[in-house]
């Protein structure tokens, strides 16, 4: 009897040991085999803002890929919106100023009402000299002289400023499909990183799990326990700010989109490759100065300010006008009987406003400083695109070769953390080792994740460096 109980006592125990090493054995495939994540599951929906995610069917959402974002973050900005409405107001601005050069007319019309008429006695005989009243008008045409100048400059000045307004609008729809670039890329990778903690999550569980078990029947020391334990908290700790950067992400992308709350999508499972292209510094450069808009614009700013000063000097000219009038008479009884009632003249208007306690000078003065202040804008506007294009090629060439590594960084941690786990079966590595193991597969998995966006993100920041339009691939 004593030896059919140490029997069933060996028996025992050795089901308790083998059991966590099978339920070991049917989670480790999943976690040895959890590859690179690339989307959200088919039926979950990833584009819900707030918490708990709700699940669709595929058919009731859409796919939302990186062209996509782009093309609706440019249509929908409101910086664009705002920038074609200042574009289209400068337009206007500048018909306005060159329609000033030519004659411009007045026309008038002035009807008094007096208590009575006057009336004169001459010889007995009544002479209306006004009548109770009188209605008069007046077409006055006029034709500046010397104020052209000023009218002409300012008429140039507002061209200049319609161009500005045109590359301010070129600006905002790249800063916008930039920007829908960025976001999608962000919420991509914050998507990606909730699978790998989740992956992460669900082998914590696993290994703490089998340490459960191996505690309860004596297997294994309190300190590697709570090892486990620890590992488990971290790994849930992980998954909650994965998830919190998640769903900040998608707020994001849906602000920068100008996405309805009803609207629902997934993101697509592959990004695009960038061209492999290759481009000096020194070549990256000169293309930056001759196509950034925002460039363009500091240029354009120095010149507006130069007109400031031609405008500023127009207050020390006299001002000539010729100009043609018609008066009309409308029905007035006069004592002359008024025959004519239309009188008709012409002449030249002057006026010369010489002095005015300095005020005119001290424009002069405010607006060649204000040009020095542009120019030296300008200068410091080329010194920011030169060392933006400078470290948009050198992050670009650093974020492929970190992919590089990420991709080999990959296969050798999957390795790695297969042999730790033959190992730790058998006795070879401890607790510690082999928590290790799967906190470094899931740290090279995201970094691949990282360097996988930060390649494309760079590849979108070196072409709106170098000015282009909208991003492309």
């Amino acid at each position: 009897m004593r030896v059919f109980s140490s029997l069933l006592s060996l028996g025992l125990l050795s089901t308790l040991l083998a059991s966590p090493a099978r339920a070991q054995s049917q989670t480790e495939p999943a976690a040895e085999a959890a590859p690179v994540p690339a989307a959200a599951p088919a039926g979950q929906d990833s584009s819900k803002i707030s918490p708990p995610a709700q699940v669709v069917e595929r058919s009731q959402a859409h796919e939302l890929t990186l062209a996509d974002a782009i093309q609706r973050a440019t249509i929908r900005s409101f910086s664009v919106a705002q920038a074609e409405a200042a574009r289209d107001a400068q337009k206007e601005a500048r018909r306005g100023s060159f329609a000033r050069i030519g004659p411009s007319g007045t026309l008038s019309y002035n009807e008094i009402h007096f208590e009575k008429a006057q009336v004169a006695n001459f010889n007995g005989n009544n002479i209306t000299i006004r009548d109770d009243k009188t209605k008069t008008g007046s077409l006055i045409i006029t034709q500046p002289i010397t104020g052209l100048y000023g009218y002409i400059e300012n008429a140039r000045l507002n061209d200049l400023q319609a161009d500005v307004s045109e590359e301010g609008l070129k600006k905002a729809r790249a800063d916008a499909g930039f920007s829908g670039a960025q976001a999608f890329l962000n919420a991509y990778a914050a998507q990606e990183q909730v699978v790998i903690s989740d992956a992460s999550l669900a082998a914590a569980q696993s290994a703490f799990g089998d340490a459960n078990v191996m505690n309860r029947v004596g297997r294994i020391n309190q300190a590697d326990f709570l090892k486990f334990q620890l590992a488990l908290t971290q790994a849930q700790t992980r998954g909650s700010q994965a998830r919190a950067n998640h769903v900040i992400a998608l707020a994001v992308l849906r602000q920068t989109l100008q996405m309805p709350d009803q609207e629902v999508f997934f993101l697509t499972k592959e990004l695009p490759e960038p061209k492999a292209n290759s481009v000096t510094i020194d070549e990256a450069i000169q293309s930056a100065l001759k196509n950034r808009p925002d460039l363009k614009q500091a240029e354009m700013g120095a010149e507006v300010a130069g007109f400031s000063k031609k405008l500023a000097y127009t207050e020390f000219i006299p001002s000539v006008d010729i100009f043609g009038q018609v008066d009309r008479n409308f029905g007035e009884i006069t004592a002359l009987g008024n025959p004519e009632k239309d009188t008709k003249y012409y002449g030249v208007k002057m006026q010369w406003n010489f002095w005015n306690n300095g005020a005119s000078v001290f424009k002069v003065r405010e607006a060649m400083a204000t040009t020095r202040k542009a120019e030296f804008a300008y200068a410091a506007a080329k010194d920011g695109v030169r060392l933006e294009v400078i470290q948009a090629v050198q992050n670009l060439q650093a974020a492929r070769e970190s992919l590089k590594q990420a991709e080999a960084g990959i296969k050798q941690a999957d390795e790695a953390y297969r042999i730790d786990q033959v190992r730790y079966k058998s006795g070879g590595i401890t607790a510690s080792d082999r928590i290790l193991s799967e906190s470094t597969k899931s740290d090279v998995q995201g970094q691949f994740v990282t360097a996988r966006t930060q390649v494309l993100s760079w590849y979108f920041q070196l072409q709106r460096a170098l000015g282009q339009e909208q991003p492309t691939l």
